[in-house]
């Protein structure tokens, strides 16, 4: 079975560097190569725990390829190296926006008011996931084994990324008020240090009727906690030493300097499990977007 998936897995790789390498490549944005969202553990949890909101008959389905799912989680950050235009699909800066002039809009109807460059400057994220929605509900239907696996973890990255408050902003890693360096502790660092402390049962997936104001009503309430994440990871770093707030740890056999367990553990508890929610939450809402997919399509037979 594990040879099955790891063929499986090698052709759906090879078929989306096909399409990277093929594709029209744009401006670089800014934050092309600047961090990892979520991290590589967290993506892959993530998706790999949203397999279990599933009802029957269709978390079969996801079970017999949960390795491929959860490995292609990450293939959208590796993406971002060999394709230019895949950086804006991660986030969107609202401070950029009047909210009321583009919420629950379409991207039909928002490239129609703003130019599709200020667009992608600013981030896509809240108009991609119903686009690459549209195309899992395709795949559904036509029973397209290797485009359902691809579509599903990509877009389980894609929700994942709406669900951190710092997609949300253009002071995306703190950059604007001195705290460089935030984006990475609160979505890799707190995450691999609480690790089975994210996996609680987070309940049964359940049918969106508007997926394009669901992904607005994820983004909004994200951004709502940029600025307490901020202020707290301000408020910790006045109460440590500069000689407290890292340490040096072994990480792949390399010695690294990261946020030290004692100021993690701090911001943490400050955070008010902050972290944990957003986690939890886009671990229930990718569970809904598959299962939405597959009701929309017809609920097809995948045995």
């Amino acid at each position: 079975m594990i040879n099955n998936y790891n063929t499986l897995l090698k052709k759906i790789l090879l078929i989306s560097l096909i399409s990277c390498l093929s594709s029209n490549r744009t401006d670089a944005d800014v934050r092309k190569n600047h961090t990892i969202p979520w991290g590589f553990y967290a993506h892959k949890r993530i998706n790999q725990l949203a397999i279990y909101t599933l009802p029957l008959p269709i978390v079969t389905f996801y079970k017999r390829h949960l390795y491929e799912i959860e490995n292609l989680a990450v293939l959208p950050d590796q993406r971002r190296y060999i394709l230019d235009a895949e950086a804006a699909r991660h986030y969107i800066d609202l401070d950029h926006y009047t909210i009321d002039s583009i919420k629950n809009t379409t991207w039909k109807q928002i490239e129609q008011r703003v130019a599709v460059d200020t667009l992608t400057k600013h981030g896509i994220v809240v108009w991609h996931i119903p686009i690459v929605y549209k195309r899992l509900v395709r795949a559904f239907t036509e029973k397209d084994t290797i485009s359902i696996i691809k579509l599903s973890a990509e877009i389980g990255h894609y929700i994942g990324d709406a669900h951190v408050p710092l997609h949300t902003t253009s002071n995306y890693d703190g950059q604007k008020t001195g705290q460089s360096g935030i984006h990475g502790f609160w979505e890799s660092r707190i995450p691999e240090i609480l690790k089975e402390g994210l996996e609680d049962f987070v309940g049964v997936a359940e049918f969106i009727p508007s997926i394009q104001h669901a992904v607005w009503q994820w983004v909004l309430e994200s951004n709502q906690y940029v600025d307490i994440l901020l202020k707290e990871e301000k408020n910790i770093h006045q109460k440590f030493k500069s000689s407290k707030k890292y340490s040096f740890e072994q990480k792949n056999g390399i010695l690294m300097k990261n946020y030290s367990l004692s100021y993690s553990k701090a911001y943490h508890k400050a955070l008010n499990n902050q972290v944990e929610n957003r986690f939890r939450l886009s671990i229930k809402h990718i569970g809904d977007i598959w299962y939405s997919a597959w009701l929309e399509a017809g609920q097809p037979n995948l045995e």
